[in-house]
Parts: structure tokens; sequence; C-alpha cells
């Protein structure tokens, strides 16, 4: 594809394309025999000005500055609709050593997406040198290579980043496909502060429960999060860490797990996503079950004793000294673990979804003890909580297209409860949003629709859009559907909040949204066929 300009909104329709794919055909193919030539002519130039406004329209739209759209062979004009903010500011981040083939996969999948300006590889397998030739079949001119002396395991991301001529670095192991980096990169672009980090609903539930690690009295808040399954950070974050590794007096052998220092060092808890995550071909690899799993856990908790240590004598120091840089560098960041909403991408990679449920109880409530090992504490924790149930009915099923799974939350609906959508940036057109719902359908009517800009000031929509409910008796469970059209546009977040408690917890089986006004399309064409019907009829 072409370079385009991206500070302009693109534009390609193709009519046959609307046409073959557009709600009118049916009734075209229907009606089109029987029908007098004055009607047949009418139909088609209904067709003709359908297809010309609407490009029109669109075209209009090319002048804000907001992404990008290309819509072929497509009737819905938000199907390629892709957000252009950070394009070329991040570096991806390959460790290679057994497994070419994975690799060459992985960078023909990221070579597609704009924010990456470079894909490093670095070789920790001596016994291989890589070279351009072996590269020719990805037909991608983002590579770069680093063939390393030794095996430098997985420290080698984090220098490999600390070399990177971006801001950013994004960072994955060689045998996972992740597809939703859009989503992740759009919500770290909000809050680049921290490190956000993608994985699946069995690791979310140790990652935001069993592995968080808080102590008020010493300013230690700190969650361990893989960053294996797809992991977005700053340079900043990375030169911060590596200096870290050095004031803790960190030993080679640690320094070359540093996987399992990175994200508790920072003493930051991970912005984390959840969805279900794509296998590729897993031998010849760090395992993370048996021997290989203990050796995680027996770094993970040295990692915390260190930070322990560390953030125990600032403490002191700043006891006895008040300093306002010791301050700075132990706050905890915003927005903290409970301010956040952002919680699954959608499976099409064009939204997220929002809920400000929490799935585990507060973290706080386990005070961090150096003594007590990784397995102990996730003992302590699994016998105070048990996480089958988010791991059943994840947030991820909400938005991953099949109305056979579900997000159930944990506890019921309260006043002020919400779901929602950052739709990744500011629409340009109207919009209409379809929810799936196992919920009592007097729900409806207590429920204020709201929409933001940026994610903090929000508008409550007066008068509230019309709600076209009904009962999708195809499913077991009886499950409301409900559509409903929003004609404002320049907004990228929208929330439905509760306005009063309910004694049933949400139960998501699917939000999506498109650009297609059916509503008027059909009406459209009723008229126009309803008219022949009463000719005829004459």
């Amino acid at each position: 594809m072409p370079d385009r300009d991206k500070n302009t909104l693109h534009i390609n329709i193709n009519t046959g394309g609307v046409f073959e794919e557009s709600p009118i055909r049916s009734y075209i193919l229907r009606y089109f025999k029987g029908i007098s030539q004055p009607r047949v002519l009418l139909l088609i130039a209904f067709i003709f000005l359908f297809v010309f406004f609407y490009g029109k329209n669109e075209e209009s739209i090319g002048k804000n500055d907001i992404g990008k759209i290309e819509t072929i062979q497509e009737s819905d004009i938000l199907t390629k609709i892709i957000p252009t903010e950070g394009d070329g500011e991040c570096t991806a981040i390959l460790l290679n050593w057994n497994r070419l083939d994975n690799i060459k996969i992985i960078v023909k999948n990221l070579c597609q997406y704009s924010m990456f300006k470079e894909i490093f590889i670095w070789n920790n397998n001596v016994d291989l040198h890589l070279s351009d030739t072996m590269f020719v079949d990805t037909h991608c001119n983002k590579i770069r290579y680093y063939n390393s002396p030794g095996n430098m395991y997985f420290i080698a991301r984090y220098l490999a980043c600390s070399m990177a001529a971006t801001k950013y670095c994004y960072f994955q192991d060689d045998d996972w496909m992740i597809k939703h980096l859009r989503s992740m990169y759009s919500n770290f672009l909000r809050f680049p502060n921290l490190i956000h980090t993608d994985t699946n609903a069995d690791v979310y539930s140790s990652t935001n429960w069993k592995w968080c690690f808080f102590d008020d009295d010493i300013d230690l808040h700190s969650c361990y999060s893989w960053v294996g399954t797809g992991a977005f950070t700053s340079r900043e974050n990375v030169l911060k860490f590596l200096k870290m590794t050095s004031k803790t007096e960190m030993s080679s052998l640690e320094f070359i797990y540093g996987d399992m220092y990175f994200t508790t060092y920072l003493n930051q808890v991970p912005y984390q996503l959840e969805n279900s995550l794509i296998e590729l071909p897993q031998e010849n690899g760090f395992s993370l079950t048996g021997k290989d799993r203990m050796l995680n856990k027996l770094y993970m908790h040295k990692a915390l004793i260190r930070l322990y240590n560390y953030l125990s004598l600032l403490k002191s120091k700043n006891n006895n000294n008040p300093s306002t840089q010791m301050i700075e560098d132990t706050k905890e960041f915003s927005p903290t673990l409970y301010e956040r909403d952002v919680r699954s991408p959608c499976h099409n990679d064009k939204c997220l979804f929002l809920t400000n449920k929490h799935s585990f109880p507060n973290v706080k409530l386990f005070k961090y003890k150096p003594y007590i090992n990784i397995s102990e504490s996730e003992r302590l924790h699994s016998s105070f909580f048990n996480t089958q149930h988010f791991i059943s009915y994840p947030y991820s099923h909400a938005v991953d297209n099949d109305n056979s799974t579900a997000w159930i939350s944990q506890d019921v609906i309260r006043k002020d409860d919400y779901i929602g959508l950052d739709l990744l940036l500011p629409m340009p057109v109207p919009l209409t949003f379809n929810l799936i719902i196992d919920h009592k359908s007097d729900y409806f009517n207590h429920l204020s629709i709201q929409i933001s800009h940026d994610g903090s000031a929000w508008i409550q929509l007066s008068p509230s859009p019309k709600l076209d409910i009904s009962s999708l008796s195809s499913t077991k469970n009886n499950l409301l559907s409900c559509k409903f059209r929003i004609r404002e546009t320049g907004f990228r977040f929208l929330k439905l909040v509760s306005t009063r408690d309910w004694n049933f917890t949400f139960s998501i089986y699917d939000f999506a949204f498109d650009g297609v006004d059916n509503e008027v399309i059909d009406d459209t064409v009723n008229n126009i066929l309803g008219n022949n019907d009463n000719d005829s009829g004459d």
C-alpha cells in the first residue's frame, strides 16, 4: 500500500461493493421482476443517489485530522478506520532463540502496523547468524537485527529498547500472535507513564490479585505482569529500570532474568488488558510450568525483596531528611488500579470494553511481607477468594462477537455502575450500537447514556437515543438485544450508566457498533416499494 499523508482522512469507495453488501440488495432482487418501467427507473435512481451522496458525505469528513478510512467492498464505512496518533513512535522488540519461523510470522503481523517505525530482532543464538536474506519473504522494510555475541536471555529486550530511536517500545515473545495492538496502543498513548500488558483471563486473575504487592508504609504498590504476551512501555521507563538494577546491586544472574524484575521494579501497577491469546508453536522455549515456573517465582520473590529493601531505605532517609524528589519517585501514578475502567480489546481491534466493575477483592487486604514466598502468597489469596468465576466469564466475553459467551460481573449492579466502549478515536459519522444482555428489560428504563471526547468530561445525551429492544428467541437464555443510534459525532467514549440499584449482575453477551444506518435505508426502500404495491392495486 503506498504511503499516505497521515494527517488526512482517506476514503476509497467502491460502489459495487456497497450494492453487494447493502441491506437493500435483497429488496431489489425480490421486487425487480414485475415492477413497471417507471418504478424500475425510480429504484435505480435511488440506488445512484444513495451511493453518490453517501460517498460525498464521507468525502466531507476528510478534512478532520482523526485517522484513515478506506472503504473497499464494504457498506460500513468504519471497517477500515485506523487511528494514526502515535504513528512511527514505537519500536517492536523481538528476541530470537530457536524459533525463527515464528519470528517471521510475527514480523509479518507487526509490519502492517503504522505505530512501529522499526522491528528490532535481538538474536540470542550464537549458532545462528541473522542476515537480510532470512527475512526476504516477510516483505518488511522495517527490520533491524543484532547478532549478540552471547545469550543475554530476557534482559536483551530491555537493552534493545535502550538502543531504540523511538520513545516507546513494544515487547512480545516468539510463541504468541497478538491481534489487538491498535486498541492496546491507543490506551497506552493516554497513559504512557504506565506499562500496558495483554494476557488471558487465567493469568489476569493472578496479575491483578495474587501477584499484587502493597505496603502503604513504604509506598509499595506493585503488581507483576508478563510482558511476553504483548507489552507497550516508554523507553524512559526501561532506562529507569536499568538504573534500578544498579541501585539495588542486582547480581549478574538476576540481571539476565530481567522479565521477572521489570514490572515489579517500577513500583507501578501495569495497566493490564484481558483477552484470548493465539499460541504459535512453543517447542524449544522457556516453559511456564514445572521447573521453569518455580524459577520464575524464585526471581519474582527476589525482585520484591530488593524493591522492598530499596523503598524501606528511601522511606528512612526521607523521614530524616524530607525530599520532594523521593516523594516523586515513590508516588503511585494515576489512574491507580481502582481508578481504571478499560478492561478488554474488542474482537476486531476497533474498540475497548469499559466498566467500573472490578473482579477481585481489594489488593490491600494483604500487606506484603518479604518472608512470605510467592507460592505461599498465591495459596493465601486463593483461600480467601476463588477466581474461577472470572476465568469462566471474563471481561473479553462481552466484546468477542460470540453470543454464546458472556462477561458476568462478580456482584450485582449498583447505582452509577456502567459499561461502555472506547472507540479509539473521535468518530466522524453517526454510529449504531448493539448491546446483547441477559437482564430484565426494565434495566433499559433506568439508563443514562453518556459520551465523551477524552474519557474524563462526560455529556449525558438528552433526549436519550431511541432504544430498539427485542428478544433473541433463538438463544437458550432468552437474551435481549438493544439497538440505538447516536447521531452526534466527534466523540470517542460511550458509557451506559445505571441510575438505580439492581438485584442482578451484569450479564453482557455482546457489545458492538457500526456506521450503517439500516433503519434509514430500510424505511426509504420500503416507502418506494410500498408505493409500487399501492399503484399495482389501482
